[in-house]
């Protein structure tokens, strides 16, 4: 029983020392817009995307070995209930050996957020996965690509906060209470 308690004292710590380095951290929100040459069809072949002279830079710069938690987000008014049926019946279509982030059964309301999500590290390939253009299409993803269209609903935006390692612990936690305060339309949150 004493080896038990050393194990829970010792995961409490770890927490406390989490939550310290949050509150001595300003946390600072970075953003992608994610227009329509993010998401055009040349770029599903394995790793065009990434090689591409317009996005290497930025897909260089992107986090790599720290937790970061992200959201995207949309322009409610122009993605509004009504349209919303009518992306689900497009992402219904997504070719099958694609795999997609879950969707819920019941329908939620259009609130501007399409996903909240959570890596331990490689962001980058995770970015990549979202857009659609990954080298595994059995990674769950939004599989933008196959479905969103800025033409119609407008850009998107990646917004993302890097944290240290020591975070890694928490991220699942704070993925969820971000998902229950931003209510995104798909993707799968149990407490």
């Amino acid at each position: 029983m004493n080896k038990l308690q050393d194990i829970v004292d010792d995961q409490i710590n770890k927490l406390k020392r989490c939550i310290d380095a949050i509150k001595g951290n300003d946390l600072e929100v970075k953003t992608i817009e994610i227009d329509s040459s993010y998401l055009n069809e040349k770029y599903r072949k394995t790793q065009t995307f990434s090689k591409c002279a317009n996005f290497k830079d930025l897909y260089d710069s992107l986090p790599k070995k720290v937790p970061v938690l992200y959201w995207l987000t949309y322009d409610a008014t122009k993605l509004e209930n009504d349209s919303l049926n009518q992306l689900f019946e497009k992402i219904s279509k997504i070719p099958k050996e694609r795999k997609f982030t879950e969707i819920p059964s019941s329908r939620r309301k259009s609130s501007g957020v399409l996903y909240v999500g959570k890596v331990i590290d490689k962001f980058h390939y995770r970015f990549v996965n979202h857009l659609g253009h990954s080298v595994s299409d059995r990674t769950g993803s939004l599989q933008l690509t196959y479905w969103y269209d800025t033409e119609r609903y407008g850009n998107l935006k990646l917004n993302y906060i890097v944290f240290k390692e020591e975070m890694k612990s928490l991220l699942g936690v704070l993925e969820i209470e971000l998902a229950k305060e931003l209510k995104p339309i798909v993707g799968s949150h149990k407490n």
